[in-house]
């Protein structure tokens, strides 16, 4: 049996798609939580912004209304105020650039490009942080501008300019905080989609494990003993439905052939004194062995003085086949039958190839014509009145027959040559052949 079909394979397989699953399972539990994570400060760092920008209009309102009268007082913000005025710009650089670095992450994230959508909130969002961006820069370099010398910066028109634009910056912080928050809540809805999609996927892979091991192990097992029970009851013969997988599969073969072989030799030793003609008798043989012995075709060869004589075979459609019924014992054939009767039993592995390099005997072109036969064996035998046979099964099966099938066979021949020998007693055509042993 192929290692794959082993049931401890297939055990160790489902067991670890089962932990694969797992796995999968709780390293996307972790990659979203790190995500949520990674939505929850962008959503901090847009709340920080609103209140950096309202901190700059503060700033600028402040110097507005308390604007230096005097070259000194000039002197003394350019000293203190414009370096704060600086420090908060460098604030909400950073504020920006922190937020643009959520951004990227996002976007970056496995579990996003799974789920993400061209219209989706948390897409508007991040379209929103880069608008943001693109604002704020624009701000930033306007109001450059606007300062003007770094060495004497024009104080009060920044100042100007910052709050005549505070409220586009404030509504753009606005708009974006909430459509991050917007955003997260749709992501949040489809995290809790994909965690009971993953969660029934795993579900319906244990139902569908559980029900091919039902099927394939517990059915076939409870199939095979309630069928091993009909046998130990004394009705041989019972077969179980080859279902299962692996080792059971292997368990119901060898049940059906114990069970086929022990009505075969049951009825071989019931069949012993049962009357009937020979053609009767391989008739039943044929019923009885074809599944325990894998034969084909059953035939009984009587010897004569010059030749080997097809006297009887089944199947009987097979047998109404043959027109050329005689070996010539000058042939290659008719020396090996010959030959049996001192080594008592005969093989041909290939009878295909024999026919082939024998062209010239009919009897085996019509035997492979008509069984398609790959492996023939033999059992010689003689009846009381010294008449000599030979009982010949053959197997189309592409490798032969097994051993077990060839010893069964062997096992069996003497019962099976004892019940055909009764068969002659009751009929005259077991008289037919004269003595070829030594007396």
């Amino acid at each position: 049996m192929k290692i794959r079909n082993s049931l401890m394979t297939q055990f160790i397989v489902a067991a670890g798609i089962l932990v694969l699953f797992i796995l999968l399972l709780i390293l996307s539990q972790q990659q979203m939580s790190y995500l949520q994570k990674t939505l929850i400060a962008w959503q901090s760092q847009a709340d920080k912004l609103q209140l950096e920008v309202a901190n700059l209009q503060q700033q600028a309102q402040h110097y507005k209304l308390n604007a230096p009268r005097d070259y000194e007082s000039y002197n003394r913000d350019v000293a203190v105020f414009y370096q704060q005025f600086q420090q908060q710009l460098k604030v909400l650089d950073q504020s920006y650039a922190d937020a643009e670095r959520h951004v990227a992450d996002i976007e970056n994230h496995v579990i996003y490009q799974g789920v993400k959508q061209l219209d989706s909130p948390l897409m508007q969002a991040i379209e929103n942080q880069r608008s943001s961006m693109r604002g704020w820069s624009q701000f930033e370099a306007a109001l450059k501008v606007e300062l003007g010398n770094p060495q004497e910066p024009r104080l009060e028109w920044a100042a100007e300019y910052v709050i005549n634009n505070h409220k586009r910056l404030s509504e753009q912080a606005t708009n974006l905080s909430q459509q991050i928050q917007a955003g997260s809540d749709w992501f949040n809805r489809n995290l809790e989609w994909l965690n009971q999609g993953m969660l029934a996927v795993i579900l319906l892979y244990l139902l569908t494990t559980l029900m091919l091991f039902v099927s394939r192990i517990i059915r076939p097992v409870l199939s095979t003993t309630h069928a091993c029970e009909t046998v130990a009851g004394g009705d041989y013969g019972t077969k179980v439905e080859i279902n299962g997988s692996g080792e059971t599969r292997r368990l119901q073969k060898a049940f059906n052939e114990l069970s086929a072989r022990s009505k075969l030799m049951m009825d071989m030793l019931g069949d012993v004194n049962q009357p009937g003609n020979v053609s009767e008798k391989l008739a039943r043989i044929y019923t009885s062995g074809y599944e325990a012995l894998g034969c084909s075709w059953i035939g009984l060869m009587a010897f004569e003085s010059d030749k080997v004589y097809l006297n009887a075979s089944v199947p009987q459609l097979l047998d109404n086949g043959f027109r050329h019924r005689h070996v010539s014992l000058n042939k290659a054939l008719g020396k090996d039958l010959l030959n049996t009767l001192q080594s008592g039993w005969l093989n041909i592995d290939s009878l295909k190839t024999l026919t082939l390099n024998r062209h010239d005997e009919r009897f085996l072109r019509e035997l492979y014509k008509h069984t398609h036969a790959n492996h023939v064996v033999g059992y010689p035998f003689r009846c009381p009145q010294h008449n000599n046979f030979i009982l010949m099964f053959t197997s189309n099966d592409p490798n032969g027959f097994t051993v077990q099938q060839v010893e069964l066979i062997r096992a069996l021949s003497k019962l099976m040559a004892d019940a055909i020998i009764s068969g002659m007693s009751d009929n005259s055509e077991g008289a037919i052949a004269p003595e070829l042993f030594p007396a």
